[in-house]
This record gives C-alpha cells, sequence and structure tokens, in this order.
C-alpha cells in the first residue's frame, strides 16, 4: 500500500521524479533541496575554520523548494516525451558507458599533467597568487550563494547523459533564479526553444568582477559548442573537441561517450577552477549513494504512473483509504470522530483490501452500516467504480438516499433510488461514479439489466443488508439468492459484502458466497436483558435451565389502585414513567390494533395519574399536532390527537409514509417519549431507546423465534446518549416454558428459498439465466444450479437438486416460456445429445419485465383481451390493467359500499366494469344479500373493487377519504397505490419486449409517471425530490419554489423561514435531495448528448473525430461548471 499523499510522503518524492525527467536524465539527483547538495559538494572545498562559520543561507533552501515546485508545474505536461527520448539516449549509450570510468581516470591525470607543466612555464609571483587566491574567493562565493557548483557535481555523480545536451533538447521552460538577500548575487539560467544556446548572467551588487565574467564566458562558450557536437555526434560526423587552453582533441564516432566527457561542462568548469586556485577538486559521491538514488527514482515513477493514470485503489487519503475530507462530514453531519475498535479491525483485513468477498456478523446498533459506507465511498471515490447498495424495505431505501444526499453533493457522486416506481432500466451510463441503492427485488431488476449490456464489470461492490433474509422463505430470499449467484456466476470483479445478523448454518453462506467471516459481540451500549413474569422480574444470566438462566431482582410496587391494576395488568405505566420524560422507551406489539390501543390506555391513565407529564415540551408537542394536521389535509387520527399531548404515539403500517416520518422525527429530537408499534420497526428504521418493552412474546398469533427477538431488543441502548440499555419481556403463565427458546435457545440456521410455492424459486431463476445467456444448454443450467445455496444444503433439506431441475425446466417448456432446440452436427443427421435454450418473446417480457410466474400468461391474457375493446374514455380501463395481482387476497369487499360505488359510474365506466366482467347486477344481488347464478370471476371482481380505489385517488381525493369510505386503513391505500406504480412499471417494460403491445407501449409510459403520485401536474416536479411527500410539496408549492431547481438553489435557512415547524436538519436534506436529482437528471442529459455526437469508430474520419472530441470537451466543461454550481 503506498502512503499518503502528505508534504512527507510521495508527494515529494513525485516532485523530485518529474524534475529529473524534465531534465533529461532518470540518473540525475533530486534538486529539490539546494541546501542538502551545497553540504555534499561545496564544504569540502572549505578549510576546517571556513567549515565552522560558512553556512548556507536557510533562505536558499526555501527558495528551491518554492522553484522546485514551479518547475514541476511548468514541466508536468512534458514529462512523458522527455522521458521518452531518455530511452532511446540510454538505449544508443549503453556500450560506452562501461568504459567511461577509465576515461575520467585518464582525463584527470591529463589535468595533473597539464596544470604541473603550466606551473613550471610560467611560476607565480607574490602578488600572482594574492590575486589568483582573491579570484577564487569571489568565484567559490558566488557558487555558494547560488548552490550552483552543488547542482554541476550532483549531474557528474551520475552516468546520465551530458546536461549540456539535456539543455538545448528540452522544451521551453521557464526561468529558474535564485536570490541572494545579503550581497543582491542573481543567477538566471534560461532555456529557449528559438535559441540555441544558454545564456548566463551574474549581477554583484554594483562591483564587476573580470575574472567572473571570463568564466561565465566560458561556460556559455561551452553550452553552445556542447550542442553543435551532440548534433555532429548524432550525424555520425567526426567531433573536435576544444578544451578551455585552446588546444583541440580529436575524437570520432567510435570513441562513443569518451568524447563527450572530455569537453563536457563539469570537465571545463573543473579545469578552469584547477587553473584560478592551484587545488584539485573533490571526489564525487559514493557509488552506492547513487545506485540508492536510482533505485529511489523507479519506485517514485512507478508510484506516480498510478497516481496519475490510474489512482491508487488502495491509499488516496488518511481516512482508511479515503480523503481526509470525508472524516470532517463525517463528523459535521453525524458527529463521528472515531470508528470503534472492531471497525477499525475490519476496515483493515488482507482479505478486504485483496477485493475478497466478506460476510460480517455483530448484534443490532453495534455499527454495522459505518463499515459498509466507509467500504462504498472507497469504491466510489477510490477505485472510480459504482456500487450497489442492497436494503430490505422502501422505507429503508428512501431513509439512506436522504442520509447520503449530503455526501453526495459534497463529494461528488451520484446516488439513484431504485425502490417502487423509481429506478429506470437499463441505467443510465454516468459520466460520474453512481451508487444505486434498490430493494431486492429492484436489484435483481438492476443486475439483470447490467447483464444483459455486458456491464456489470462497471459494477465493483455489492453490500447486502440483512444478508439473513436469503432464508426467508419466500420470494424475497429466492429473489436476493439468485441476485448473488448471477454476480458470481458471471465471474466479474465485483466484491460482495454482507451484513447478517448471528447464524446457527453461517458456513454455507460463506461457502455459497466464497467469503471470509469478521464477528463479534461488540455493542457500544451494555445491554441487560429481563423478564417479567407477573409482579417479578428476573434477569436473564447465562445458565443450562430456565430457572439457572433467570435471576430474580425484584417485585415491582408500583402504587397502582384495583381501578388501574385492572386497565393495565401489566404494569405498562409504572416501567415506562421510571424511565420517561428524561429517556425514551419502545413498546413493541403483536398487532397493529394493540399499538393504538396500548398508546390510547397510557395516555388516560397519564391524564389521571400523571398530568404534570402533558407540561412537558408542550409547545413542541402542538407544533406536531398542527403538522401532522396539515399534512392530513385538515383530518388527523384522534388516537394520535389524544396521545401526542402526553408524548405517547403509534407506530405502525396503518400510517401513511408522511405521518411515521413526522412521528419518527420528532421521537429522535425527544418531543416523544414512547412508540407503542409493530415488530417492522425493528427491522426497519434506527430508534433507539432506553428501555424495550415487549408486551408479549407474538408477532401476530405466531411465537417470537430467537432471531426476532435479538433483533427487537438490539434496539435497546442510544450509542452517545446513554451508558445502558433495558429490555424487558412480559411473559405469561402459559407461556413460561417457550420463553427459554428465545432467551438461551441456539440460534436460527438460513435455509435456500428457491424451493417456496412447490419450486417457483427455481423456474424464475432458470428462465432469467436463459434469457440473459447466463446459461444457453441443458448442461449449462445443471452447472448453474450446482453453485446455488440449495445445492449446497440439498442434503439437510433433503431434496433432489437433479430432479427439481428437470422438473422447472420442464414447466416451462410447457408454459411456453422456454423453447428447446437441437442442431445438427457438421451436416449430418444426427441430433446434439445437449440441446440449446432459448426464451420465448413472452418468456423475455416475463423476465425482463420482472413479471411473476404465475400471473404472467393470465396478464397476457388481459392485456389481449383488453386491445380488442380498450376505453380510452377514462382511465378506468388503464388502471385495472395495472392493479397488482398480488393484493387482490388482502382484500374483502364490502359489498355495500361496492354498490354504491359502482352505482355512482358514468355509463362509459359501466362499460368498462361489463367488459372486465364485472356486471352491476352481479354486485347488486351481493349487498341485498342474495343468492346469485350467475357465473363471474370472483378474482376478477375483488381485483376491480381495488381499482375503484384507486380511481378516487387518480381523481384526486384525499387518502383520508378514500379510506373512510372503502373503510380501510389509510397506510393500505398509500401501499396499494405505491404497489400499483410498481407493477404499472413492471407491465410497462412487459409491452416493450412484445411487438403486438405497440399501443399499450404508448399509453402507459406517462400514465405510470403519474400514477406514482396521483397529484396535479404542478406538484411533479416537487413529488419527484427524495423525502418529499404530498404535504411538503404543496408546502414548498405555497412558499413559491416551483420546480426541483429552484428548492436546489435555495439556502436551507430560507426553508426554515418559508415553510412552518420544518427542522433544520430537514430543509438541508431537501436541499441536498433537490441537488442530488439535478445532478442525475444532468448526467442523462450529458451522456444522450454524447452517443449523439459521438460517431461510430469505422466510419469517423480525421476531421469529424475531431469536432467530436471537441464537443466532448465544451460538454466536460459544462458538467464541470454545473457540479461547482
Amino acid at each position: 500500500m503506498s502512503s499518503p499523499l502528505t508534504s512527507t510522503g510521495p508527494q515529494r518524492k513525485l516532485l523530485g521524479a518529474r524534475k529529473r525527467c524534465s531534465n533529461g536524465s532518470v540518473h540525475d539527483q533530486e534538486v529539490s533541496q539546494p541546501s542538502k547538495y551545497f553540504r555534499e559538494s561545496s564544504v569540502d572545498r572549505l578549510s576546517k575554520d571556513e567549515r565552522k562559520t560558512s553556512k548556507p543561507p536557510a533562505s536558499n533552501a526555501n527558495h528551491g523548494k518554492e522553484e522546485g515546485c514551479q518547475w514541476f508545474e511548468n514541466s508536468f505536461c512534458s514529462t512523458r516525451n522527455i522521458s521518452k527520448r531518455i530511452i532511446l539516449q540510454e538505449s544508443s549509450c549503453t556500450k560506452n558507458l562501461i568504459t567511461e570510468k577509465e576515461n575520467q581516470e585518464n582525463i584527470v591525470e591529463r589535468l595533473e599533467v597539464h596544470t604541473a607543466n603550466k606551473k613550471l612555464q610560467s611560476p607565480r609571483t607574490k602578488k600572482e597568487d594574492e590575486d589568483s587566491n582573491s579570484q577564487k574567493d569571489v568565484f567559490e562565493e558566488s557558487f555558494q550563494d547560488l548552490d550552483f557548483l552543488s547542482h554541476v557535481e550532483s549531474i557528474e555523480s551520475q552516468n546520465s547523459v551530458d546536461f549540456a545536451d539535456t539543455v538545448a533538447e528540452s522544451p521551453a521552460e521557464d526561468l529558474v533564479v535564485v536570490n541572494r538577500p545579503e550581497d543582491n548575487t542573481q543567477l538566471t539560467v534560461a532555456s529557449s526553444e528559438t535559441e540555441s544556446h544558454t545564456a548566463v548572467e551574474k549581477t554583484v551588487g554594483g562591483k564587476q568582477s573580470s575574472d567572473l565574467e571570463k568564466n561565465v564566458e566560458i561556460y556559455s562558450n561551452t553550452l553552445k559548442f556542447e550542442k553543435q557536437s551532440d548534433n555532429d555526434r548524432c550525424q555520425g560526423k567526426d567531433v573536435v573537441d576544444t578544451d578551455v587552453s585552446g588546444r583541440t582533441l580529436q575524437t570520432g564516432k567510435e570513441d562513443g561517450l569518451e568524447s563527450i566527457r572530455v569537453g563536457s561542462l563539469r570537465d571545463r568548469l573543473k579545469r578552469k577552477l584547477l587553473q584560478n586556485v592551484g587545488a584539485r577538486s573533490p571526489v564525487s559521491p559514493a557509488q552506492t549513494v547513487e545506485e540508492g538514488r536510482q533505485s529511489r527514482i523507479k519506485e517514485v515513477e512507478r508510484e506516480a504512473a498510478i497516481l496519475q493514470d490510474e489512482g491508487s485503489a488502495d491509499d488516496i487519503g488518511p481516512f482508511y483509504g479515503l480523503p481526509s475530507k470525508v472524516q470532517e462530514l463525517l463528523q459535521k453531519q453525524r458527529g463521528i470522530t472515531s470508528l470503534y475498535e472492531w471497525q477499525d479491525r475490519c476496515l483493515k483485513l488482507p482479505s478486504l483490501q485483496k477485493g475478497g468477498n466478506l460476510v460480517y456478523s455483530l448484534p443490532t446498533s453495534g455499527g454495522k452500516t459505518l463499515v459498509a459506507e466507509v467500504l462504498i465511498l472507497k469504491e466510489l471515490l477510490c477505485k472510480k467504480r459504482d456500487a450497489l447498495m442492497i436494503l430490505p424495505f422502501v422505507s429503508i431505501v428512501q431513509e439512506k438516499v436522504k442520509g447520503l444526499a449530503q455526501l453526495a453533493v459534497e463529494l461528488d457522486f451520484l446516488v439513484e433510488e431504485y425502490a417502487g416506481s423509481r429506478g429506470r432500466f437499463p441505467p443510465i451510463k454516468h459520466r460520474r461514479r453512481c451508487l444505486y441503492i434498490a430493494t431486492i427485488e429492484k436489484a435483481h431488476s438492476l443486475v439483470n439489466s447490467l447483464l444483459e449490456q455486458d456491464r456489470l464489470n462497471s459494477l465493483g461492490l455489492v453490500v447486502v443488508d440483512e444478508l439473513h433474509m436469503i432464508g426467508e422463505g419466500r420470494s424475497r430470499g429466492a429473489c436476493l439468492e439468485a441476485t448473488l449467484l448471477k454476480v458470481l456466476h458471471a465471474r466479474a470483479p465485483t466484491q460482495i459484502i454482507g451484513m447478517s445478523a448471528t447464524l446457527n448454518n453461517i458456513g454455507d453462506l460463506l461457502s455459497f458466497l466464497k467469503a471470509d467471516i469478521f464477528s463479534s459481540d461488540f455493542r457500544p451500549v451494555k445491554l441487560t436483558e429481563y423478564v417479567k413474569l407477573q409482579d417479578n422480574i428476573f434477569e436473564v444470566q447465562k445458565g443450562v435451565t430456565l430457572q439457572d438462566s433467570l435471576d430474580h431482582q425484584r417485585t415491582v410496587t408500583f402504587e397502582y389502585s384495583p381501578e388501574m391494576a385492572k386497565v393495565d395488568p401489566d404494569h405498562l405505566l409504572g416501567l415506562v414513567t421510571e424511565v420517561i420524560p428524561q429517556h425514551s422507551c419502545l413498546i413493541f406489539c403483536p398487532t397493529k390494533k394493540n399499538c393504538e390501543n396500548v398508546a390510547l390506555m397510557l395516555s388516560k391513565l397519564m391524564a389521571k395519574h400523571r398530568r404534570e407529564l402533558s407540561q412537558v415540551r408542550k409547545q413542541e408537542r402542538r407544533d406536531l399536532l398542527k403538522e401532522l394536521y396539515r399534512d392530513g389535509e385538515q383530518r388527523m387520527c384522534p388516537v394520535l390527537q389524544h396521545t401526542i399531548h402526553f408524548g405517547l404515539a403509534y407506530h405502525h403500517s396503518g400510517l401513511t409514509t408522511d405521518e411515521r416520518q413526522l412521528l419518527e422525527a420528532a421521537y429522535t429530537d425527544g418531543v416523544l417519549c414512547v412508540l407503542a408499534c409493530t415488530s417492522t420497526l425493528a427491522a426497519g428504521v434506527n430508534l433507539p431507546a432506553k428501555r424495550v418493552i415487549l408486551r408479549n412474546p407474538y408477532i401476530g398469533t405466531q411465537f417470537l423465534n430467537r432471531s426476532q427477538y435479538k433483533q427487537m431488543i438490539g434496539r435497546a441502548g442510544r450509542a452517545g446518549k446513554d451508558t445502558t440499555g433495558e429490555s424487558i419481556l412480559i411473559v405469561s403463565p402459559k407461556d413460561r416454558c417457550k420463553v427459554w427458546d428465545i432467551i438461551s435457545g441456539p440460534v436460527e440456521s438460513c435455509f435456500s428459498s428457491l424451493t417456496y410455492d412447490d419450486g417457483k424459486g427455481i423456474k424464475s431463476l432458470i428462465l432469467s439465466s436463459i434469457g440473459l445467456q447466463i446459461t444457453s444448454t441443458t448442461k449449462a443450467v445443471f452447472d448453474m444450479m450446482s453453485q446455488t445455496l440449495l445445492s449446497l444444503q440439498a442434503s439437510h433439506l433433503s431434496c433432489d437438486i437433479v430432479a427439481m431441475t428437470k422438473d422447472a425446466l420442464q414447466q416451462l417448456i410447457d408454459e411456453g416460456l422456454v423453447v428447446q432446440k437441437r442442431s445438427l452436427s457438421q451436416g449430418e443427421e444426427i441430433f446434439c445429445h445437449d440441446p440449446s435454450l432459448e426464451v420465448t418473446p413472452l418468456g423475455r417480457a416475463t423476465f425482463k419485465g420482472s413479471i411473476d410466474l404465475e400471473f404472467s400468461t393470465q396478464l397476457y391474457t388481459d392485456l389481449k383481451k383488453a386491445e380488442e375493446s380498450l376505453v380510452l374514455a377514462s382511465h378506468l380501463h388503464l388502471l385495472f390493467l395495472v392493479t397488482p395481482y398480488d393484493l387482490v387476497k388482502d382484500v374483502r369487499p364490502s359489498w355495500m359500499t361496492y354498490f354504491k360505488q359502482i352505482s355512482l359510474l358514468t355509463p362509459v365506466e359501466l362499460k368498462v366494469a361489463e367488459l372486465i366482467g364485472v356486471p352491476e347486477a352481479y354486485v347488486a344481488k351481493k349487498a341485498s344479500g342474495q343468492v346469485t347464478r350467475q357465473v363471474v370471476d370472483e378474482f376478477v371482481v375483488k381485483r376491480f373493487y381495488l381499482t375503484l380505489m384507486l380511481y378516487d385517488l387518480w381523481r384526486q381525493k384525499s387518502l383520508w377519504e378514500v379510506a373512510e369510505k372503502f373503510d380501510q386503513p389509510r397506510g393500505f391505500i398509500q401501499n396499494l397505490l405505491s404497489g400499483t406504480a410498481s407493477f404499472g412499471a413492471c407491465v410497462y417494460h412487459f409491452c416493450q419486449e412484445l411487438e403486438e403491445f405497440w399501443a399499450y407501449q404508448e399509453l402507459l409510459g406517462t400514465f405510470v409517471k403519474r400514477l406514482a403520485y396521483c397529484v396535479s401536474a404542478e406538484l411533479l416536479p416537487l413529488m419527484e425530490i427524495s423525502g418529499v411527500k404530498l404535504g411538503r410539496a404543496r408546502q414548498l408549492y405555497s412558499a413559491g419554489f416551483h420546480s426541483t431547481a429552484q428548492v436546489a438553489a435555495a439556502d436551507p435557512e430560507t426553508l426554515v423561514r418559508s415553510i412552518k415547524q420544518i427542522p433544520r436538519k430537514v430543509a438541508r436534506q431537501i436541499v441536498a435531495s433537490a441537488k442530488l436529482l439535478l445532478n442525475e437528471k444532468a448526467e442523462a442529459l450529458l451522456q444522450e448528448v454524447e452517443d449523439l455526437v459521438t460517431v461510430p469508430v469505422d466510419r469517423m474520419t480525421s476531421q469529424g473525430s475531431q469536432r467530436s472530441l471537441s464537443q466532448l470537451n465544451e460538454m466536460d466543461i459544462f458538467s464541470h461548471s454545473f457540479s461547482s454550481q
């Protein structure tokens, strides 16, 4: 793993490496620290006394660093071209480098002889010696100030191409200027493309040195001569080198690099210094230092290539490979300053760093989601690949999209919601990285779409929350197993991360996913479990038997009157008032009706015996009531109207989405202290409490299992607010023996759900795999089925996987969804033993539309029948065609209400009912209680009853009005609407695959989009914003925000001032979600434009190619400016 980009890490190395490349040789020394090379080269020339007193100015080093940064910025773009020239030069000079050392030694000997002869010929006088020493002092002082001599020595210490050659061939670069404040000395080295030499100028505070000017002139002439000589050598000419004394040295191309070193810059300057000083130059740095630097150069260049071209996949920043900005945003938005110890260990697992699959298991509220989010951000920001997060419920998907919206805007990635009617198929090819947050069913369709388009490689990470739901036993578990199997079977470089509850057979999941396991029993807050049996409370401990596991703690002594004990035999009021209003409490009830009854009962008892609780946060509770009243269109639940005054409320699916969100926000802020809820809250949004009470050990009429019990009590204890958490299970004497299985029994096992409904999961898996061409033969089908979780557990489940696969495949063929073809082998009339498999058009429409196999044929029949006599005078007929089949079993019509509604239909609408198969006379007789002999399809009659509810919503009647008219819960009406919108999208995709239904393709497009909200056209843009429901959309529209762009451009404080009772947190989330939606739409438009302007490669001319590229560059600029805004 590479080091983070800090001031002392690879960034500093990168500067040195690129600067060396810009000098023309990968063997040159780093020059980012001038003072370092001064100490290595120049200090040897000084006497011992001078060494003590002479020190380079500190400002020179800092100035050199600034120059190095400037040099790096200016030469970065030409680094690659220069590196290519370096490779060519090194390859041509490889043979000559072998003899270079010998030639250097010969040159030094010749110089020594030359110096000795000159001394004999011209003996110095005392005055000449003084002039020479003075000349030496001035010359060395100037080099000391400019740190130029150390640079020359650094060049000499490397076996490299001559510096003059590099200067002559390098592109134009900025001037490098070094100043010394003490003596106002300045030296400028210029390199230009238009000039064939390098000029050196020197100015010394007002006085000129003639000897120094002579040295500089020699240096300038040397550079000019070096360039001409190198050009001649490249052309194979003989070169005549002239030394500083005027003598010529005849060399030829056979001498190679020896001739270069004779007339090199370093040798000529050395000879001049020897003449002036009469002393020998110091010895060059050791060869070991040179080899170390060369090794470091290669390492830095390799890291630089990774950082520049691909980006490091492991370590881009200090926060687990993420930029420090991520850590700052987590602290600012969520208050997270550090990770738990187990989170740190998990993120540093070697298998995780290598991209292996992982399943980690911890108790509820242990912090599993944060680890998943860190891994997702690392995939998006560092590895530059998309990610998919699979969540079990629509409400959790919507909450997660809102929670990540602000992070996405700050870190410049996209978040797309795939739940209900939301989500595009196929997904758009984004120019930025995207996080898909989807339900289990939508995730399956998304993976199918990516496989069909051969884009699964773009998906780098799949995170599955509640992985144990793979053993749910119904269609959702089978759908999740099929999704993961396809990702594994495609052998794409996609990492799978699963979060799971503790399971007894976790090894089966690990084998299926080819994953490692990380488990811990960590909880941020200590949890103490209690069991209440009549008036006694026992603490749960580890024991062999039930008696050993229950330790008696206390007997309840609440001051209950006989009347109170009769109303509240379980002492709920006493248990609740022990913790409120300072803390919060959750009461899990077996049914929805029981939730409402418990909340109402407690509020009535508080009104009589604890009335002071109604004064706590009184004004905020009144504001909450006003908000509920406004969102309910001047209607409100009478139970909530009474209980909220005392900080109580109920929470279950019978509430609308808007009501649940308002109650959840009030509970989180402490306005509400107690929630009476069903078990769905434990598996849904995160609402912890100081104390959790289980009203009885049942969900509906089914006794709790251990995993459900652990999930509920896991909500006890709020990290950061409470030091301990408590759970109390209330048990009646008749259920005492069953408690042992809950509190101390073995954990449940997880088994494959593919066999549900007589193997429907297997048929759906085989159909989609054939349609996606994952399997194309019978043998391939069996091979794929051998990789399923069902195959691993076949012996334990006592099922024959081969026989079940044969039966499922035969049923698909019989239903006309798959066709089996036999091909001839090489012209002989011999059939292949392994026939090929293909899906029929109906089969393709079924799996691409995500239609349940049970209703596929029925949907095709209904659409075909309606096509002959479709009534378009109203939307009633289209509404019937998209009414979900699976909700019909949950409704029991009120025949009198049915008759009233059908009597109000117009003649055109009555004709629709007759065509569908619901005669008015039949409904009239059922309403009057008469027996009818008329033969009708009861399923169609019930389905049309649901259609009448939808028809009222389509005509923009409120949920309250429709719920009261049909005597249904508000939550059921809202779920019916969202389910219809989702099924309508499936029917639309179903029709797209069948050419015969071209008319439905045109009709259902805009119809389904409007059906998702059933609101007026002006509110549609606001309803598209994640987290904005009908009531909030009306508030925004009334405040002057009529479009998504206006909301995105608004300041959250403006929303708080414009809309009453809107929390700042909600305002920030709405603005962030609006910005995210705009970014998503902009990406879609840019991709569409790119597809339009991009010409196929084989038909693209060079001129057209340049024009297309220029257009794409302009789009990049637009996208960047839009993101910055």
